[in-house]
């Protein structure tokens, strides 16, 4: 084998496992019917985004929320009920500069949705529906200096006959 083509073999094999290890750390962590809690410390977000200003601090993380696999048809749910709560150490003051946006678009950078799909933490909570089988993705962005977690939860919201 000449000396050329075990360099290039070489830079291959380091190339996809560079690949692989990005693929890795840029995946969104996610809830699931199998891990419905996870808490979330969002991480600085550099560069500037429309709509704010050039004194901000923005924070930001997303989550994959998944409901069930199509395969599994087990489940007598309706929907997910998806939901944010801040932890304990952030005051309920700040609660209104913590913003969500529950999206579709996977290729979509993190915290770019528009303005008008962000919502904000109202009295230390936000929820919303997702059908049984959807993925969908939460964006949560802090705006402002705000240290702490918020914790996304999903709990199958079974409706009984009425």
């Amino acid at each position: 084998m000449s000396s050329s083509l075990l360099l290039l073999l070489l830079s291959l094999n380091i190339s996809l496992v560079l690949l692989a290890y990005a693929a890795h750390e840029t995946a969104p962590k996610g809830v699931d019917p199998e891990n419905p809690v996870l808490d979330v410390t969002p991480s600085p977000l550099y560069g500037k985004l429309s709509g704010l200003g050039s004194k901000d601090i923005l924070y930001c993380e997303r989550v994959r929320v998944s409901g069930h696999s199509r395969l599994k048809l087990q489940s007598y749910a309706n929907s997910f009920r998806v939901t944010l709560s801040p932890s304990l150490v952030i005051p309920e003051r700040l609660h209104g500069r913590i913003q969500i946006c529950f999206h579709r678009n996977a290729s979509l950078n993190l915290c770019h949705c528009g303005m008008d799909e962000w919502k904000t933490v109202q009295k230390g909570l936000w929820n919303s529906v997702l059908s049984l089988f959807d993925e969908r993705y939460l964006d949560v962005k802090f705006i402002g200096e705000i240290h702490g977690s918020v914790t996304v939860a999903m709990a199958e919201d079974i409706k009984g006959p009425t």
